[in-house]
């Protein structure tokens, strides 16, 4: 779809051209390889989700969330538990940057149609609790996903679609405009009866019967590159006896594998993938995943 549309900038209280406004975005995103959107009431969301996480927290205007969904290539999947981990953490990596280009076209689709948009990242963590073992960004996608109707929290937390199971990641665009928001999915896959993820974790993260996750176990596997490592790499440096030990120091190993996990974004952010591998949902490939999804 071109994105020179000659229509009139739709406004708060005409409906029918709000409704052409979420077809044209929902169109957009998809030609521009999204694999799902979905749309979801910011005032819903600042009633449902963690305080920390509403829209209102970061723009008190917003009035719709648009949730914008691309799969993890199952490629990476089948090597991602195996000695080829980092190559499928750097198409997690890659994937990630995906979505926050596309959320960045997303928002200035809408800004030349009228309404003002707030593309978020998906990877900026800006907000540090040590205390809870976490790094939280802006926003919790995972929640914005599951309320537009992309998919429900499973058993490790993470989204787990009818499509693609749990092998596909989030971003969100915010905007000023009311659009109306797509039903919530009766799709509930873990269940009782399942435990294919909690069997699959090698650090036993994932509590049966819990839709929870122990941090402290699954972070250290998930993320080796990560702010943890980087501290105590500092750590060691600093406490080194003298000039000569703390060169060494930052001319060994160590230092070589955090600066191309920090250049390249390989273990820097959580890529674990045993759990998404032994989720049987979605396993077989989806080739009309847009269609079925979308429509609405």
């Amino acid at each position: 779809m071109s994105d020179h549309m000659a229509s009139p900038p739709p406004t708060h209280g005409n409906v029918a051209a709000n409704d052409a406004l979420k077809a044209a975005i929902r169109q957009y995103a998809l030609d521009q390889g999204a694999d799902l959107v979905g749309f979801v009431s910011a005032a819903h969301l600042n009633a449902v989700t963690p305080t920390r996480y509403t829209p209102k927290r970061l723009w008190p205007e917003a009035k719709t969330a648009i949730s914008i969904g691309k799969r993890i290539l199952r490629g990476a999947i089948s090597v991602g538990t195996g000695d080829s981990v980092q190559n499928a953490r750097w198409v997690a990596w890659r994937t990630n940057e995906f979505l926050n280009r596309r959320a960045m076209d997303v928002g200035h689709f809408i800004e030349r149609r009228g309404p003002r948009a707030l593309p978020l990242s998906n990877g900026t963590m800006v907000d540090p609790d040590w205390t809870n073992l976490g790094i939280f960004g802006e926003l919790s996608h995972r929640h914005v996903a599951a309320e537009a109707g992309l998919g429900t929290i499973g058993v490790p937390t993470f989204i787990v679609t009818p499509q693609f199971g749990p092998r596909v990641y989030f971003n969100t665009v915010l905007t000023d405009i009311e659009l109306e928001p797509d039903p919530k999915l009766a799709f509930d896959p873990c269940g009782e009866a399942c435990d294919a993820c909690v069997r699959a974790c090698p650090s036993g993260a994932i509590a049966r019967g819990s839709r929870t996750i122990k941090k402290g176990r699954c972070i250290p596997l998930a993320m080796p590159h990560g702010v943890g490592p980087l501290q105590r790499f500092i750590k060691h440096v600093l406490e080194g006896k003298d000039g000569q030990s703390r060169a060494q120091r930052l001319h060994g190993y160590d230092f070589g594998r955090l600066h191309r996990a920090l250049v390249h974004g390989v273990g820097t952010i959580a890529g674990c993938f045993h759990c998404l591998a032994a989720c049987p949902v979605g396993r077989e490939p989806v080739d009309s995943a847009k269609e079925e999804t979308n429509a609405q």
